[in-house]
């Protein structure tokens, strides 16, 4: 099962909690293919993370359009932007630590 889940800042300050899956992915690969990206080569990873954002949260207007009212959209939130969110009744849970090179060689 795949999941990705993140934070949108907007201009106004708001911390909004998002969370997707394949569905998202989908739309994703879609949207590059309507460009003439590839959609995994690695080269649009911000792009990619703002366009699973705006899946996740079922934006109604245009891509652009919104990432036009965004200051941020975090993928892999800290520590301090926890707490903050938190502050704002946002709850993430706890972050995951990346995994360490070669421990899933083993």
């Amino acid at each position: 099962m795949i999941r990705f889940r993140g934070v949108v800042q907007y201009e106004t300050g708001e911390l909004v909690e998002w969370q997707a899956g394949s569905a998202a992915m989908v739309r994703w690969e879609e949207h590059a293919a309507r460009h003439g990206w590839p959609a995994y080569d690695g080269n649009r990873p911000q792009t990619m993370t703002a366009f699973l954002a705006y899946c996740a949260l079922s934006i109604l207007e245009g891509f652009e359009v919104w990432l036009g009212s965004v200051v941020d959209v975090d993928g892999n939130p800290t520590p301090e932007m926890l707490e903050s969110a938190a502050a704002q009744g946002v709850e993430l849970g706890e972050v995951v630590p990346p995994t360490l090179q070669g421990a899933s060689d083993a």
